[in-house]
């Protein structure tokens, strides 16, 4: 095997894996993002060196263009515009009356963004996912989609198993490793049980597709046997975790998920065992609705209260930021600015001790941050 073949074999899937160790707000401090960062920027350095032959290498070129694309308007929403237009923006006024009171009287030029440093912090952190997209593009077709398939569903379990032996009672893990993971038990990798759960989701539909893909033809029937039990052990390892994690639009998503897995298998098995494939996932919704109704651990999740709580606070934020998107629809605040401009809009009779610092709306958020043009 060529040192080409291994690192198109090893680097996409030991790349996801370090994102899930380093990445993310499971980290305490910003050291390991700094690490993150200039890893990815070295591997991006890389693919686009190997992919300068024109022929070979081409769908990789096409995503980097489409890529750099992208990231332009985050990088001109840094860039400093003359004091007169700045302040014809909209909710530039009540910054620049902020500025008059500490009596700056003439205002310096200033980015579209609300929030130079925020902005140039989220621009480095679209790094990571861009830097996996071009692993994938690059050495997709020599490494092959299964092994990248593989890796992601290995990278999925190993959270998963991470979640479920930290909310486990007596678990020897759950007293040695309870000061080195995130504040939320059950959440794996993760500090926030949702991207848990949404990582689990994601891998349900990737496990029918590689459940349901033919086999070459010699191999043998204890192979297929074996394989498909691992496939099966996964879905449970999955949906325990996903039920575990306590997340009630876990519980409704995880519906349209399994329609949409038992599509992939219907495409790929026989009628038989499409059926038996419709029980299984009809026995796991139904178990998991049971568990969510009657687990001590996950008492009044599934149900909760949505009322203006600490739990149900969509109903908030997100009235709130459509009156931002109203005002920024155009232009934007800048790239990861939302909770800084968030403080602006928010009625501080309704601030309680959680921290806004996301819309809850992927969608709205974008286009706050970044207005028409990004959306």
């Amino acid at each position: 095997m060529s040192f080409r073949n291994a690192a198109a074999t090893v680097l996409p899937v030991a790349y996801l894996l370090l994102c899930l160790v380093l990445g993310g707000s499971s980290a305490k401090d910003q050291l390991p993002h700094l690490w993150l960062q200039l890893i990815s920027t070295i591997l991006i350095a890389g693919v686009i060196y190997s992919a300068t032959s024109p022929m070979r290498h081409r769908p990789a070129m096409i995503i980097v263009a489409a890529l750099l694309a992208i990231a332009v308007w985050p990088i001109l929403q840094l860039l400093p515009l003359p004091a007169g237009m700045w302040e014809s923006l909209p909710g530039r006024d009540v910054i620049a009356s902020d500025l008059l009171d500490l009596g700056i009287s003439s205002l310096p030029n200033m980015p579209v963004s609300f929030s130079g440093q925020e902005t140039s912090r989220a621009v480095l952190a679209t790094l990571i996912p861009i830097t996996f997209i071009l692993l994938v593009a690059a050495f997709g077709n020599e490494s092959g989609p299964q092994t990248i398939s593989w890796g992601i569903l290995i990278c999925g379990a190993t959270s998963a198993l991470l979640g479920l032996l930290m909310v486990v009672p007596m678990s020897p893990l759950r007293a040695l490793l309870s000061g080195l993971l995130p504040y939320d038990p059950a959440a794996g990798f993760f500090a926030n049980a949702n991207h848990q759960v949404t990582l689990l989701l994601m891998c349900l539909p990737l496990l029918a597709g590689m459940s349901g893909r033919r086999t070459a033809p010699n191999r043998s029937r204890q192979h297929v046997f074996f394989r498909q039990t691992i496939l099966g052990a996964l879905l449970i390892l999955f949906l325990s975790a996903i039920w575990a994690a306590g997340v009630r639009a876990s519980y409704i998503l995880i519906l349209p998920v399994s329609i949409l897995s038992l599509c992939i298998l219907h495409n790929s098995f026989s009628r038989r065992a499409a059926i038996g494939s419709l029980v299984l996932i009809v026995a796991s919704v139904a178990g998991s609705i049971l568990l969510a109704v009657n687990a001590p651990a996950l008492e009044g999740v599934a149900f909760a209260d949505f009322s203006i709580t600490d739990k149900g606070r969509q109903e908030i934020v997100w009235p709130t930021s459509i009156e931002m998107l109203k005002d920024h629809w155009m232009f934007g605040t800048g790239l990861g600015t939302f909770s800084n401009v968030f403080m602006l809009y928010e009625d501080p009779n309704t601030v309680k001790s959680v921290w806004i610092n996301h819309a809850h709306n992927e969608y709205l958020q974008v286009a706050i941050e970044l207005g028409i043009l990004g959306v």
